[in-house]
């Protein structure tokens, strides 16, 4: 390629678009140390320059690479990013367990989001989230190429880490034709649940650009739910959750909904039987200073679901174990069920009454520094090219 002179102004979109097409060839570390000095903060052109130095045996150098791009990463949000170079980076020097512990913290901190990979990632705790990335399996697919394809056995759960897909249901015939459903970067997909029973794949999903993918079989994935059963609640709620027509109801990137991070939430009611105080916890979809959609563990009765449409419930919402606003009150508006068996997932959503003014005051604080942290990752993200 021609060398590009550090300190020099180029649009930063156009190059790094071409060298994530591959029009502009990077064939020595020399040269990626230069584009590095004129984008010293772009993490994808950090993750490629270790996988180069990998391949040219420079380990060490492509630690501290991996290390850079996985600060990067999680500094935009972008949480499963980071986690996929933080294993690369740990593929080469095992951590410390303070560094593992450190890792997590982070993640933790940064990982808020309305994605499914970032949701899935930020809640777990330090035991789980190792217990993931351990298992974690990266594929590589070029445009055109199938994942799967519908009616084939349903074997594994993907992460989007990088490009685009599309996922099409079945033609049914003397019905309106399918409508592709665009999956990218922190999409959760994959038909295996109930990881006991054979499943089979409800739809083609295909890559329409170079993919990178991370995934983990059904069999490594039911072992690993055995003795943390909190990943499969997680996962079956991010990945399974559709609406009658077969759309995500977590889409990739929802700038029409302007408070998507997740956030813990704990509902107050009386049961109907003995009027005694219960609560329901679930996690927040969409959140705005007039209500809130909530999705309820997997835990949550049907009579407990009954008995808030009812009732005016109370609301918490919870930054792990820390509270950040409660005695919230409002009127469950509607409600859905999704999945079938023994163990669906409720979905209501609640209007919130009136409320003092200190309430709102820090309930439209909590959504607008949100929405703001957001429409900076949704900046960075325009930056950065889908590779």
């Amino acid at each position: 390629m021609n060398g590009i002179e550090p300190h020099a102004n180029p649009d930063q979109e156009s190059v790094i678009e071409q060298i994530f097409d591959d029009q502009i060839d990077i064939n020595s570390a020399e040269e990626f140390e230069n584009l590095l000095e004129v984008f010293p903060d772009n993490a994808d052109l950090y993750r490629k320059f270790a996988d180069l130095l990998v391949g040219r045996k420079r380990l060490d150098a492509a630690l501290l690479a991996y290390h850079k791009a996985a600060t990067l990463y999680l500094d935009a949000g972008l949480v499963l990013q980071s986690i996929v170079a933080k294993i690369l980076e740990w593929s080469i020097v095992k951590p410390s367990h303070r560094e593992g512990l450190d890792f997590h913290t982070m993640v933790r901190r940064k990982g808020g989001g309305g994605m499914p990979s970032q949701v899935l990632f930020s809640q777990l705790n330090y035991e789980e989230m190792v217990a993931l990335m351990l298992r974690l399996a990266r594929v590589r697919l070029s445009p055109g190429e199938a994942v799967y394809d519908t009616g084939q056995e349903s074997t594994d759960i993907y992460f989007i880490v990088s490009g685009e897909l599309t996922e099409t249901p079945p033609q049914i015939e003397d019905a309106e034709p399918s409508t592709a459903i665009a999956l990218a970067e922190n999409d959760i997909f994959g038909d295996i649940f109930p990881l006991e029973e054979e499943s089979l794949c409800l739809a083609r999903v295909a890559a329409t650009s170079a993919v990178e993918l991370v995934k983990i079989s059904k069999p490594v994935l039911k072992a690993t739910c055995y003795r943390f059963p909190r990943i499969r609640e997680l996962l079956e709620r991010l990945s399974r959750i559709r609406t009658p027509q077969g759309d995500r109801a977590w889409q990739t990137v929802r700038r029409s909904c302007r408070y998507c991070l997740p956030a813990d939430i704990k509902i107050e009611f009386l049961s109907d039987d003995t009027e005694e105080k219960r609560f329901v916890h679930g996690t927040t979809r969409d959140l705005s200073t007039g209500g809130i959609c909530v999705v309820l563990k997997n835990d949550t009765s049907r009579s407990d679901v009954d008995a808030l449409l009812k009732q005016k419930p109370t609301l918490t919402i919870l930054e792990g174990n820390r509270t950040v606003i409660d005695g919230l009150i409002g009127n469950v508006a509607w409600r859905k069920t999704v999945g079938r068996g023994t163990c669906p997932t409720h979905i209501v959503g609640i209007t919130f009454d009136p409320m003092a003014d200190e309430t709102a005051i820090a309930l439209n604080a909590f959504c607008t520094i949100s929405n703001d942290e957001q429409d900076m990752i949704w900046n960075l993200w325009n930056q950065l090219v889908r590779h």
